[in-house]
């Protein structure tokens, strides 16, 4: 679907860090499915808050945090996800570049890949201008 960009680097400690987004060349494919309606809270209740957020194994819960994000409920975790995506420019947030990643030490969630209905619904949300 996407060709993968190197939008992450390591701190001294090897903790991943990101800087500013770098346009995708390829573009994102905007005729794509979504597996729900692309609106900031169907993504929190069918992918943030369970994929993001899940009790004891997430980054982005209450206590995780990581990168600034945390689903721990859909306010904090809009806040957070503003300084992850450009509103109306998915090809240029992070937050899209991060979940259609193939490398595994870039992609989110890590260990699995959100289905292509989910991709989808968060690109057309981005395009679409993240709105809360």
């Amino acid at each position: 679907m996407l060709v993968s960009t190197a939008i992450g680097c390591s701190d001294p400690k090897g903790t991943p860090t990101e800087s500013a987004p770098v346009c995708l060349e390829t573009g994102i494919d905007e005729s794509c499915t979504p597996a729900y309606e692309p609106t900031y809270d169907a993504l929190y209740a069918n992918t943030f808050q369970r994929s993001c957020a899940a009790s004891g194994v997430s980054c982005h819960a209450s206590t995780g945090k990581q990168g600034g994000v945390d689903f721990g409920d859909p306010e904090s975790g809009y806040e957070g996800l503003r300084t992850k995506l450009r509103a109306g420019e998915p090809e240029c947030s992070i937050l899209v570049h991060r979940i259609v990643a193939t490398d595994g030490k870039v992609r989110m969630p890590p260990g699995r890949s959100l289905t292509a209905g989910e991709q989808c619904a968060i690109i057309k949300w981005v395009a679409d201008g993240a709105r809360r």
